[in-house]
């Protein structure tokens, strides 16, 4: 182990020994300080970095405004000129005083919705017939320099949505099993029909010897013909059964009467000789052919084919498929949601205020599209808690689609016992909206007056202008606040259009400052905290 010099071991006593005495000093310098401080909170001698006394603190008051409170008129500050200046309530030596009057121009309510077609000018084709195969779709011509013509003569194309259609155009053919029997039980029914009549002409010639048995049985077989004829016909009529193919049974008839041989040569017929009818190839074109299951459909008027289910071939199984859908789109519905809350509004306003400004893509006009509401839902949606407002607005160009999305603004009238203000004049903090009304023309006085708000809009408020009961002006919870009972406004007072924030602060920093020396003393000992 390494030994110490002598002069090394001397040294470390040494540095001991500094070190001792220097904190020894330091804690004779914390007892020194401590006790000063105590002798001097004994005495009453004060040291620097204590507080004042309680004869030397001044409790400074705040800046003012430059405005003053008016005796004997609560809430009321008197504002020189240079203030109003200031505060820009004097510009060019005339003050911005508004002069309360009464609503003149209307308050808007915007409703939104969509648009739809008329359900007045829109039907959908359907196939009532299904199931049902699809032999053809109708024709759309073409023309030369019309997009997707390359040949420079007019050519057909399938119908498409979109596609423009004229009374009577055929939109589709169809196949139905059902029809084609159905078409033979009314020819069957028709020939039936002739042989029985033809038997009871002759039993009548002859009725002298015949007995009232057959006769009656005979004019049974002739009513019975007749109902079949009528349940065939009033089937194919309900089916929408074009009437000129109904038309062409008569023909068909007269042909089997009057040739014995006709059914024979009817493919049936040829099947039955055992003549071979088969072909090489399968055509589903010529195996539709059969003109007894054919059905023609034909657009009802003119419009706009809207919608198209199905392609040729396809078995349509459904009856209540959409085969077509043509609307006329130059009027179209409008249906917005009115909040439950507007409705006693909406339902008070004659029927010529019943009258909404359309806006949504496509409506070139800026204004907007008039329109009138046709009809005030009598239903609530129990989830948004609104009503269905309808009405119909023209769209002449057809720029505008059914499903748009719409803003409907009507025009509603100012209810009444109410006045209109700028907004500017209101100061509103969240707990009541107050402003300052100019009592005497010809002083610069102004009060301070808690008014009712009615409706908010961008530059104008509407204020309630009915006097206001004595369980309307204050609520127990806004005593207990000490806050202003509510006031009416009425038309023709003066209210200042601005700088009433900057007042309504002032004033209430006026009034409640102390104004005697014992409120000055207790405001001492409050900010003491004693």
């Amino acid at each position: 182990m390494k030994q110490l010099g002598p002069n090394l071991i001397a040294e470390k006593h040494a540095a001991s020994r500094f070190f001792l005495a220097l904190r020894s000093a330091g804690l004779l310098l914390i007892v020194t300080i401590v006790l000063a401080v105590f002798l001097g909170f004994v005495l009453g001698v004060r040291l620097p970095g204590m507080a004042a006394a309680e004869e030397e603190m001044k409790i400074e008051p705040p800046r003012q405004l430059g405005v003053t409170l008016v005796k004997d008129q609560p809430h009321t500050l008197l504002v020189p000129e240079q203030v109003r200046v200031a505060l820009g309530i004097r510009k060019g030596g005339k003050d911005q005083i508004e002069v309360v009057k009464a609503p003149t121009a209307t308050r808007p309510l915007t409703l939104y919705g969509s648009t739809a077609l008329n359900p007045a000018r829109h039907v959908p084709i359907r196939a009532r017939f299904a199931p049902c195969e699809v032999v053809k779709i109708g024709q759309h011509p073409v023309y030369p320099g019309e997009a997707g013509n390359t040949s420079g003569q007019t050519e057909y194309r399938e119908l498409l949505p979109g596609d423009r259609v004229k009374k009577g155009d055929i939109l589709g053919v169809y196949f139905s099993v059902d029809v084609g029997c159905k078409k033979n039980d009314l020819l069957d029914a028709l020939v039936q029909y002739e042989l029985d009549q033809k038997i009871w002409d002759n039993m009548i010639k002859h009725s002298t010897a015949l007995s009232d048995i057959m006769l009656d049985n005979q004019w049974r077989n002739v009513q019975q013909d007749r109902n079949a004829i009528s349940r065939a016909l009033n089937t194919l009529i309900a089916w929408n059964i074009p009437q000129e193919d109904i038309d062409a049974l008569h023909e068909e008839a007269k042909k089997i009467a009057a040739d014995k041989e006709a059914w024979f040569k009817t493919r049936a017929g040829r099947w039955v000789k055992r003549e071979k009818q088969g072909v090489t190839g399968y055509d589903p074109d010529k195996e539709n052919e059969n003109p007894w299951g054919k059905v023609t459909l034909r657009a009802p008027f003119d419009g706009v084919i809207v919608e198209r289910n199905g392609t040729v071939h396809e078995i349509i199984q459904d009856p209540t498929t959409n085969l077509f859908r043509i609307a006329q789109v130059d009027r179209l519905l409008v249906t917005a949601y009115a909040p439950e809350d507007e409705l006693p509004t909406l339902n008070a306003l004659k029927p010529e205020e019943r009258v909404w400004t359309v806006q949504t893509v496509g409506a070139n006009s800026v204004g907007g599209l008039k329109g009138r509401i046709e009809e005030i839902g009598y239903l609530i949606d129990p989830y948004q808690h609104t009503a269905v407002v309808k009405g119909y607005i023209d769209n002449p160009k057809e720029q505008i689609r059914g499903g748009q999305f719409v803003s409907c603004t009507i025009q509603i009238p100012p209810p009444q016992d109410v006045v209109e203000v700028p907004m500017d004049a209101v100061v509103e903090d969240g707990k009541y909206a107050v402003v300052f009304v100019q009592t005497d023309p010809a002083k610069p006085c102004y009060t301070m007056r808690r008014v009712q708000l009615t409706h908010r809009f961008e530059k104008t408020a509407f204020v309630r202008s009915k006097p206001f009961t004595k369980d309307e002006q204050l609520t127990a919870a806004e005593a207990e606040m000490g806050l202003l009972p509510l006031e009416p406004l009425r038309p023709g007072e003066r209210i200042l259009r601005t700088g009433v924030g900057e007042l309504k602060a002032a004033l209430l920093d006026l009034e409640s400052r102390p104004t005697n020396e014992k409120e000055l003393t207790a405001a001492a000992q409050r900010h003491r905290g004693k």
